[in-house]
């Protein structure tokens, strides 16, 4: 091949280089982009030299992007390996720009109107995994929901005083030995107070009773407790069933007080666990989205309902994919067929909310990448000058 053709080969495969080049610099702030790289390849014709080619362009998936701190709900960093997985009008498509939003139906879509996929839930709300399905949020306000169970364990003091159960009047403390209050809600998601007085009425004996916003149930109860310390009376399930009638117009309030793994030893008073279903009307307030990939509406009355999770994508050749417009690749043979997981699980990255990956370009390579082919450039271009030189000499000897 003449020194022609085999100059104007580098110019070629220099300037699809300085083309890389210049694709990674404009897209150093694009969240989830892969810097490119040309790969060059020796050209030779039955063994002549030919000059050179450009055999591939491989996408640098090995160095991760910086995470940049967005502080949005719906923006999602992979802090690991990975990729998200979106619908392409049906078509899957992986990226790892994790920038994400709501549409108008409240489906969860990036940039480009495609949306994100996971395992959804079903009617009871749990989830159905190995389906993946197109996340959304359900925005409706949530009813208020009546208490049915407070989960109240505590340790009573095996040393306190015994006190006469004939003796007890709420508004006289010497008169018992420990009281506690739980938030429980009516129908209508009225709050109320459910107030318990400890008495102890003898070894190893205590009475309790009941007050809801100061008015006594009259239905006190006794605890009892073996040598141990460990509670005897009420036995397995150890509830104590509690019935209310509010005079906010809500329904009888029948709820029971779940005491087990109470128990008294000579330790001091000490609440194990206070806690009551029920809660009152809420407003859909949000969105958050765990590390693990599950994803909640949250509500203005601090309840959350579980929405899907969301899933990951991982390939046996990452560089094998084929890449898409807006920052999305496609499983080609090469790569191999996705293998799909849940975040912070096996060898799949963790989610990072309220933060996205950004762009792996390092702009300070890219620059000396640049020039380098810049003088590349003028090299190749000098050989075209010299080999003119060389034939009008040659054609004005002739």
């Amino acid at each position: 091949m003449s020194m022609f053709n085999i100059g104007l080969s580098g110019l070629k495969t220099t300037q699809k280089a300085l083309e890389v080049t210049s694709h990674n610099i404009a897209n150093s702030a694009t969240a989830g982009f892969k810097s490119g790289s040309a790969e060059f390849a020796a050209v030779y014709n039955g063994g002549q030299r030919g000059g050179v080619d450009v055999s591939d362009i491989k996408e640098n998936f090995s160095r991760e992007g910086g995470v940049v701190s967005t502080g949005s709900a719906l923006d999602l960093a992979i802090t690991g390996k990975g990729f998200f997985v979106v619908s392409e009008n049906g078509r899957m498509a992986y990226t790892q720009a994790g920038r994400f939003d709501l549409d108008k139906d409240q489906n969860i879509i990036n940039s480009s109107g495609n949306r994100l996929q996971g395992y959804g839930i079903d009617a009871q709300g749990n989830l159905v995994p190995g389906v993946l399905t197109d996340l959304k949020i359900e925005a409706a306000n949530i009813p208020a929901e009546a208490s049915t169970e407070v989960a109240f364990s505590l340790n009573l003091s095996s040393a306190s005083d015994i006190l006469p159960a004939a003796g007890f009047d709420p508004a006289v403390g010497s008169s018992y030995n420990y009281s506690q209050s739980s938030e429980i809600f009516d129908s209508l998601g009225n709050s109320h107070t459910l107030t318990q007085y400890f008495i102890h009425t003898g070894p190893n004996t205590w009475e309790t009773r009941y007050f809801v916003d100061g008015a006594d149930l009259a239905t006190p109860s006794t605890l009892t407790f073996d040598p141990s310390g460990q509670l005897l009376t009420p036995a397995t399930p150890s509830t104590v069933a509690l019935s209310y009638t509010p005079t906010t117009g809500a329904a009888v309030m029948n709820f029971g007080v779940n005491l087990t793994n109470s128990t008294q030893f000579g330790s001091g008073f000490n609440i194990y666990e206070n806690d009551a279903d029920g809660f009152t009307a809420g407003e859909f307030a949000g969105v958050a989205i765990a590390e693990t990939g599950e994803v909640f509406a949250t509500f203005t009355n601090g309840e959350t309902k579980l929405q899907g999770q969301v899933v990951l994508a991982n390939f046996a050749n990452v560089n094998g994919l084929e890449t898409g417009n807006k920052t999305v690749w496609y499983a080609t043979n090469e790569s191999g067929a996705a293998l799909y997981g849940t975040p912070d699980a096996g060898s799949f990255g963790a989610l990072l909310s309220g933060a996205y990956v950004g762009s792996n370009v390092d702009i300070s390579e890219q620059l000396v990448d640049l020039m380098a082919f810049q003088q590349n450039y003028q090299a190749n271009a000098k050989t075209i000058s010299s080999a003119d030189e060389m034939m009008q000499i040659l054609f004005s000897a002739t």
